[in-house]
């Protein structure tokens, strides 16, 4: 069995290289340092990390399959850049059904809620 004392530093190797523990904190190869309960976000992280991932592989998947490049993609028409405002506002029109200002589609029937007049007040 192998001691090793926690105040020593232990570095990290194979995909973890850069990474390693010393005096009861973890540190990252950018050289931050890690609480112990800093690791409880390790889980939303990660899934935000592969959300990201996901959305960019849709995205340059939207990308390559268009017919007619993006203004913004490069001159040889292979680009797998994703500018993310242009692909939040597509996401957005699907899942709100909106297909752009000269759309055949009926307008919302949402109606907003006010408030009726105020009442008078005493001076």
């Amino acid at each position: 069995m192998i001691k090793m004392d926690p105040h020593d530093r232990i570095d990290l190797t194979g995909p973890w290289a850069g990474f390693g523990f010393q005096g009861g904190h973890m540190f990252t190869p950018e050289g931050h340092q890690l609480e112990p309960g800093d690791m409880a976000w390790w889980s939303l992280t990660c899934n935000i990390a592969r959300e990201w991932r996901l959305m960019m592989a849709e995205g340059r998947a939207e990308v390559v399959t268009r017919s007619v490049p993006s203004r913004k993609a490069c001159a040889t028409g292979k680009s797998s850049v994703i500018y993310l405002t242009e692909a939040l506002r597509i996401r957005r029109e699907r899942r709100l059904g909106v297909s752009g200002p000269r759309s055949d589609a009926e307008p919302s029937n949402v109606v907003y809620m006010s408030r009726g007049p105020r009442p008078r007040q005493r001076v």
